[in-house]
């Protein structure tokens, strides 16, 4: 038996053989606008969800996420559903547990949890929902021998954030509840998050996508009333991606290049675990020699070694194309979101690193709304006040050290 037959054979019979970074990835090279049906059309071709009118949009960030998720549980009069990757105690956390246990008579309460990053939340949080009178589950669940033998399944994680409010109301984020000191009132002490808030027809896409998972986790079916009519309430066009992992190309991955193709001025780009594949590396950096104003703001110092080096792998090409690169060093970084010209934009929980598109579920919000992409362009700029600009020139003289690290190839290291 030759060589690649064996290969392919150990990776049929692993359980960790995911190299994402073959030369036929896709990359987006037509002529897609950044507004309107074309845009919408395009976007519905690659992952099956187009930009519908009729949405109210809000960014809401740091310490205002909490706020804002309790304030929508004490207005809840039907149903609260909630799916966190992690659920960490802490103030947030109480404050949650507060508000739940107030909730009014009558509201169904769901909460879905991935337990890989939500240590000991059963006994400290579960325990207590439940008491609570919610309906609590774990998001595959580490018990019995298939799951704690089986690789593949302790990675294939979810990473939504997603929070419906009686069919009609929902947010959708970077991160889950109470990262580290949850108890703070500013980035500086938790952490630097983006979330958005949406009223109008896409939320029964989130709402689509919690049954989806909580089905899976054994939850059963929602009932009809989890999934209202909805009528218009703005003028934002709107449409949620929800990404299942894919060994071979993900919705995330799909998603991503569209709305990189469409930038025509401005690509400005946050995402707390930023190891790009060399499909998404050449979109940018193809951009970037168009004349697109290219700007990416990235971990800094918090981010683990293992993430930090192989994020920096891919900053040799992109600064000498043009990109401008910051690595964000006030606060743990956990803000996914995309700016593309002047109104287009995406929230979620999309991490841009090959394995967490072949392993996690995750999910953004798209939209075409010129007031949130001031919003978050502005947001965007007020960040870079608390970042180090990676300038070309310095990162050239870098030291022998900082070269060996970052020439480590893309991998999983471990981002949240």
């Amino acid at each position: 038996m030759n060589r690649l037959p064996r290969l392919l054979l150990a990776c049929l019979l692993g359980t960790a053989c995911v190299h994402r970074d073959y030369p036929q990835s896709l990359r987006v090279y037509d002529d897609i606008p950044d507004s309107g049906p074309a845009l919408s059309l395009a976007l519905y071709q690659s992952v099956g969800v187009g930009l519908r009118p009729g949405h109210v949009v809000e960014l809401v960030q740091d310490a205002a996420i909490p706020e804002r998720l309790e304030a929508e549980i004490r207005q809840a009069r039907e149903s609260i559903h909630l799916l966190a990757s992690n659920w960490r105690t802490g103030a947030a956390s109480e404050r949650l547990l507060k508000a739940l246990s107030e909730r009014q008579p009558g509201v169904v309460c769901r909460i879905l949890v991935d337990p890989l990053h939500s240590p000991g939340f059963q006994e400290a949080v579960g325990t207590r929902l439940v008491q609570a009178g919610c309906e609590v589950r774990d998001f595959r669940p580490f018990v019995g021998a298939e799951v704690v033998f089986n690789d593949e399944r302790l990675q294939a994680r979810n990473h939504r954030q997603l929070f419906i409010r009686d069919g009609r109301s929902g947010l959708t984020g970077g991160s889950g509840v109470g990262p580290e000191g949850s108890d703070a009132k500013k980035p500086a002490d938790t952490g630097r998050d983006t979330y958005v808030h949406v009223e109008g027809p896409a939320v029964r896409q989130l709402q689509q996508a919690f049954a989806r998972d909580w089905q899976e986790a054994g939850g059963g079916l929602l009932p009809e009333s989890a999934f209202p009519t909805l009528e218009p309430r703005g003028e934002a066009h709107a449409g949620f991606v929800a990404s299942t992992g894919s060994p071979s190309l993900s919705h995330s991955e799909r998603m991503v290049q569209v709305l990189m193709a469409a930038a025509r001025r401005r690509l400005w780009l946050t995402n707390a675990c930023f190891v790009p594949t060399a499909a998404t590396v050449d979109t940018i950096i193809r951009k970037a020699r168009e004349g697109v104003d290219v700007r990416i703001l990235v971990p800094g110092d918090e981010a683990t070694s293992g993430v930090l080096a192989a994020q920096r792998a891919s900053y040799e090409r992109l600064l000498e194309s043009g990109v401008r690169l910051w690595e964000y060093r006030s606060a743990p970084l956990y803000a996914r979101t995309l700016v593309v010209d002047d109104q287009l934009t995406a929230v979620g929980s999309n991490n841009l690193e090959p394995n967490a598109s072949a392993m996690l579920e995750e999910g953004a919000l798209v939209v075409e709304d010129a007031p949130l992409a001031r919003a978050l362009a502005d947001s965007f700029e007020r960040d870079l006040a608390h970042a180090v600009e990676v300038r070309r020139d310095e990162w050239r003289e870098r030291g022998w050290l900082d070269r060996v690290g970052s020439a480590l190839p893309p991998s999983a290291t471990g981002c949240r």
